[in-house]
């Protein structure tokens, strides 16, 4: 009788009958090689994994890509800071509840939002464009209110601008704030019948960087992002002439717009906002027309004549006719006063919003 295994027996071959017959008999055995390469590909994966998850080599790839900063990864967790009250609406008068503020030039806003609005602060003052224009609705008739504006920080960062990337990135902690001024319409206080018919626009407030102004101006810091804020004060008939210095000691209303968002520039950084408010601007209206250069040239020609006059005065004055002072001396004090003349010149030339 054959033997069970009969590829183990002396004569058997691999080409003997008894070997394939041996061969065909034997049960088929699972392959080992599948699991060994199932198990190096799960030990590599396990290496692998354990390579992703060092510490060490995660600060190394770190240090290789650092994160960039910008205005939209602040770059602290968002989930753990709390809103910015502030930056709220909020009112402390069960009366003001219903009240609501709509901004008139919402449109323009959005446009300059969408790019990054940015508004120039200069040592005397330069007003706000666009200009914040509000309406109110949901207010007494008979009933007096005080309409208020300040200004003040989104948050403790300083910014910079990159050309090449044309962003706002953060550059730092931002500068010690100066105090928030309140800015008061000079058409408060209103009724709210006056209110409910019409606009009312705060073209006149101007923001600055002189901490030691004394003009009532807005003080801002350069590089920094800000939030206009609107106030509806409710005034008492026999407080209407003290001025609001603290809107806590009063009963009013908050309204917050977004899209006003705007950092404080002393020049324009990014190139289309300097095109956008040249096309809206309707001050800018001599960079936009084909005939600007007549206008220049009329404008020259009345400073030019201006300047003639005042040239001829000052030469006749009794500083320069008491022969006292030489050629020389004469020609000087006539050059420094032609300056000034066009320093002043150039400045009314600029209008209400200066260049831009």
């Amino acid at each position: 009788m054959m033997d069970e295994d009969c590829s183990l027996r002396p004569g058997a071959t691999d080409f003997s009958i008894a070997a394939i017959m041996a061969r065909q008999d034997r049960p088929q055995r699972p392959k080992k090689s599948g699991k060994r390469e199932e198990d190096a590909a799960g030990s590599d994966g396990a290496v692998c994994r354990r390579r992703r998850d060092s510490p060490v080599l995660g600060r190394r790839r770190d240090r290789d890509t650092p994160p960039e900063i910008s205005s939209s990864t602040p770059g602290e967790d968002p989930v753990s800071s709390s809103p910015n009250p502030v930056l709220q609406e909020r009112f402390n008068a069960e009366e003001l509840r219903h009240v609501t503020c709509h901004l008139e030039t919402k449109e323009l806003w959005d446009k300059f939002n969408d790019l990054g609005t940015e508004m120039i602060i200069t040592k005397t003052g330069r007003r706000m464009f666009p200009t914040l224009r509000v309406s109110f609705t949901g207010l007494r008739p008979d009933q007096r209110y005080a309409v208020l504006m300040d200004v003040v920080p989104v948050d403790n960062k300083r910014y910079r601008y990159t050309y090449h990337r044309s962003s706002w990135l953060v550059a730092g902690k931002a500068d010690p704030p100066a105090p928030c001024r309140l800015y008061m319409h000079p058409d408060s206080p209103f009724t709210g019948e006056q209110l409910r018919k019409q606009v009312v626009s705060f073209e006149k407030v101007k923001l600055t960087n002189n901490e030691m102004d004394k003009n009532g101006h807005l003080v801002l810091n350069s590089m920094h992002k800000y939030q206009p804020r609107i106030h509806l004060v409710k005034r008492r008939e026999n407080g209407l002439s003290v001025p609001i210095t603290d809107l806590e000691m009063e009963e009013y209303k908050t309204f917050i717009y977004p899209e006003s968002i705007f950092t404080a520039v002393t020049a324009y950084q990014n190139q289309l906002i300097t095109k956008l408010k040249i096309d809206s601007n309707p001050f800018a209206k001599g960079f936009r027309d084909s005939s600007r250069l007549t206008d220049f040239e009329s404008l020259y020609s009345r400073e030019t004549m201006e300047s003639m006059l005042s040239e001829q005065h000052f030469l006749r004055s009794p500083l320069l006719e008491n022969g006292n002072l030489t050629l020389e001396e004469r020609a000087m004090f006539a050059a420094r006063f032609q300056l000034s003349l066009r320093a002043a010149a150039a400045e009314v030339a600029a209008g209400p919003y200066g260049a831009l």
